[in-house]
């Protein structure tokens, strides 16, 4: 029996995971709003366990918001295929904070990279403050290479086509007060045609713009013309909420 442990070694964090059988699709991956829950709480647990957990950054003010996120799959986990996490924080890129992800088995097969960029929310005034102002730790100052697309803003397309639309409910939401960015994952995967549903992704990108709250009526947009590039868009009538583009 597989004891799963979670430890540090210097400014990396490493959580050993297992993949349920609810928690992965049809075809027994794991489901895309897993894969981004695994990564955000990752991220989220190293702080934690560095002494920066959700209650000491709201009594600081703080809130960190995931912004982007780029994901290269190499093999996609599988349901009950334990999994390691390896997670660190690298050096600011302008006013955003910086994370990286590589996933592996338990035979150190290669299963995933990451990246994502966060930004630091001042919780009384809502507005986006400087990495500098988050003095609870010492900031990175190294990059890595990343093998993944570009981290990066992902521009709108036009003409999409409405293909489903969703009301926002209490299940939807976390503790921040708005829905959680791993169930968007859910959510673009139903709105895809079989056809896309069933094939492997290859890369996925996602650029959160604007908060989605209970009650929202959360209208996708998609673009299926290319066979190796979806790209969905999810708008509320306050604006665009993210946008997103699956590589296969």
């Amino acid at each position: 029996m597989l004891h799963f442990k979670q430890w540090h070694e210097d400014t990396i964090f490493y959580r050993e995971m297992q993949p349920y059988f609810g928690q992965c699709d049809r075809f027994q991956r794991l489901n895309l709003a897993e894969l981004l829950l695994a990564t955000s709480d990752s991220a989220v647990e190293d702080y934690y366990q560095r002494g920066m957990g959700y209650q000491v950054l709201k009594d600081n003010n703080f809130a960190i918001l995931v912004s982007r996120v780029s994901l290269r799959i190499h093999s996609h986990p599988k349901a009950n295929q334990p999994f390691r996490v390896k997670t660190w924080e690298e050096a600011p890129a302008g006013l955003q904070l910086t994370r990286r992800y590589e996933l592996f088995d338990m035979n150190d097969k290669h299963l995933l990279s990451g990246s994502s960029t966060w930004v630091l929310v001042n919780l009384k005034n809502r507005r986006i403050m400087r990495p500098s102002d988050f003095t609870l730790r010492e900031a990175p100052t190294f990059t890595t290479e990343f093998c993944g697309l570009p981290c990066g803003k992902i521009t709108a397309k036009e003409n999409m086509t409405v293909v489903d639309e969703r009301t926002i409910h209490f299940s939807d939401i976390d503790a921040n007060g708005h829905m959680s960015n791993a169930r968007y994952g859910a959510y673009i995967m139903d709105c895809l045609p079989p056809e896309f549903q069933q094939k492997d992704i290859k890369d996925f990108r996602i650029n959160y713009a604007h908060e989605a709250k209970e009650g929202d009526r959360l209208q996708l947009l998609a673009d299926f013309s290319n066979p190796e590039l979806v790209h969905v868009s999810g708008i509320t009538p306050e604006g665009t909420c993210f946008e997103s583009e699956l590589y296969y």
